[in-house]
């Protein structure tokens, strides 16, 4: 591993460490409040537009985009797999670890898709990883579809826009700056998620702000550096390392909810990360 793909590797892992802290402060924003989970999320775009803004202005980066038409692609498949994610996450359909690991096999769809969009190099190795990765998906889903229902079918295909979104982040990356690139997402997404909420708009309670800020500032942070990745590393290699988020997310869930992991999914996101350790 040379140093330019350690680089990435770091900013990462720092991504998904971020995102981790998202999901967890998104379920407990919808806990203690009634807000619909697209109000939920447009609070967390809009509010995280700000940690780009303010890197930018730290780092004197420019935040205009010259590539509207793969920064357009990037936010679109970016909001498919966030619509889908902050359902899950603000209707308490699934659990947060649930949820992550299912949202998780966006890498495997990066790693299929970055040879015939991208170009590059895909060996036989992938393909083993796709087989043991859905293995992983099916053992988490092995109460059967009552239990995960049709939320859970939702996650898996906001995770393959993810993928398309990540695999937009690595071309983008080339030219424009990661504040750039997150602060179109952001705003893109948080004027979306505005408009679906705008039915059913409801004032923030107090106890909900601190969870909510959380979510906001941490996923606003991670969605910056994460395309900092994207700079230094392709976008089949570093798909092995983003199976670190559902260890993070179930690690939070378990100090900040007291929720132990049933076997069944330890043994699930275990098989997914190790899909993804193969390539």
């Amino acid at each position: 591993m040379n140093r330019e793909f350690r680089i990435a590797v770091a900013w990462l892992l720092l991504s998904d460490a971020c995102y981790a802290v998202m999901r967890v402060s998104t379920r407990m924003g919808a806990a203690v409040s009634d807000l619909s989970w697209s109000e939920i999320a447009a609070f967390r775009f809009l509010v995280g537009a700000l940690v780009p803004l303010a890197m930018a202005r730290v780092r004197g980066t420019s935040l205009r985009v010259r590539d509207q038409r793969n920064a357009m692609l990037r936010s679109l498949f970016g909001m498919g797999g966030a619509l889908a994610l902050f359902h899950a996450l603000g209707t308490h359909a699934l659990s947060v670890g649930d949820a992550t690991t299912l949202y998780s096999t966006a890498p495997l769809w990066v790693a299929v898709l970055s040879g015939p969009i991208l170009g590059e190099r895909v060996g036989r190795s992938v393909w083993l990883a796709v087989v043991v990765g859905f293995v992983g998906v099916a053992t988490l889903l092995h109460d059967g579809f009552d239990t995960v229902g049709p939320t859970g079918l939702l996650v898996l295909a906001g995770a393959c826009s993810y993928g398309l979104a990540i695999l937009r982040v690595r071309r983008l990356s080339a030219h424009e700056s990661s504040e750039a690139i997150g602060l179109h997402m952001s705003v893109s997404a948080g004027l979306v998620m505005l408009a679906i909420a705008a039915p059913s708009l409801a004032p923030i309670p107090a106890v909900a702000w601190a969870p909510l800020l959380a979510s906001a500032l941490s996923g606003g942070l991670g969605q910056a550096v994460f395309a900092r990745a994207y700079e230094h590393g392709s976008a089949s290699m570093l798909a092995a390392f983003n199976y670190s988020g559902v260890l993070f997310t179930y690690l939070l869930e378990l100090a900040l909810f007291r929720r132990v992991p049933e076997p069944h999914q330890w043994l699930g996101a275990s098989l997914g990360g190790g899909a993804a350790a193969l390539k």
